[in-house]
This record gives structure tokens, C-alpha cells and sequence, in this order.
């Protein structure tokens, strides 16, 4: 016969589910050498040290920007709107505005709109020129 080993022979079909257990013992140490590595270990202090980098950055730059006049005008300025919207000065005087606008509004659309004929009293509409 030949000296080729036939698969059948080397694989019973009993055999199969042994290949899958070595197949998924096979995958975790791959992938706890790859967890493990030196690589990977290096890689995370990198973000890591870099996240903290911008953290502290961001937050210096925070406490500076407060710190500027530009800074506390804004802190001050917010200071001011929240005691106008809570004393209702703010309420009071949007109300106005909106009605300002809306009589400003009403007067230009009475302006445009062709006036329309009135009825007299006894129901005929009344035409212009008699």
C-alpha cells in the first residue's frame, strides 16, 4: 500500500470534539500571550500617561481661563442672568420685547393687506364711490 497516511485513519470521528477543545485551548494562549505581552503593557501606560497628560492640561487651562478677566466677566455676567430670570426682571422684560415686535409686525402686515368691504346694517356691503 502507500506510505500516505489516509485522514480517516488519523481523525476518528470520536476524535473531533478533542480537536475543538485543543482548538479553544490553542485560541486562550495565544490570546492571554498577546494580553500579556510587554507590547501591550507598554501600549496601555501610553494611553494611559496620555489621558492623564490632557486631564491635567485641560483642567490648568480651565483654572486659567477662570482666572482671566474674560473669565470672571462671563462668571459675573451668568451671576447677573441668574438673579434677572429668578427676580422675573428677565421675564419682564422678554414679555416686553416680544410685544414690541409683535405690534411692530402687526402694523407693517395692516399695512400690506388690502382692507376688506363691511357690511352696512341692513347687510349690503357698502361701495366705494356712492
Amino acid at each position: 500500500m502507500s506510505d500516505i497516511p489516509d485522514p480517516q485513519e488519523e481523525s476518528p470521528p470520536e476524535d473531533l470534539a478533542s480537536e475543538f477543545q485543543n482548538l479553544g485551548e490553542n485560541l486562550k494562549s495565544i490570546i492571554l500571550g498577546a494580553w500579556e505581552s510587554e507590547e501591550r503593557q507598554n501600549l496601555q501606560k501610553d494611553i494611559e500617561d496620555g489621558l492623564a497628560g490632557l486631564g491635567s492640561s485641560l483642567k490648568q487651562t480651565a483654572n486659567e481661563i477662570q482666572e482671566s478677566d474674560a473669565g470672571q466677566r462671563v462668571k459675573t455676567e451668568a451671576e447677573d442672568l441668574r438673579d434677572r430670570v429668578r427676580s422675573g426682571e428677565a421675564e419682564t422684560k422678554i414679555r416686553s420685547d416680544l410685544q414690541s415686535v409683535l405690534h411692530k409686525l402687526n402694523k407693517e402686515l395692516e399695512r400690506v393687506i388690502p382692507p376688506i368691504p363691511q357690511a352696512d346694517e341692513s347687510g349690503e356691503e357698502e361701495v366705494e364711490g356712492e
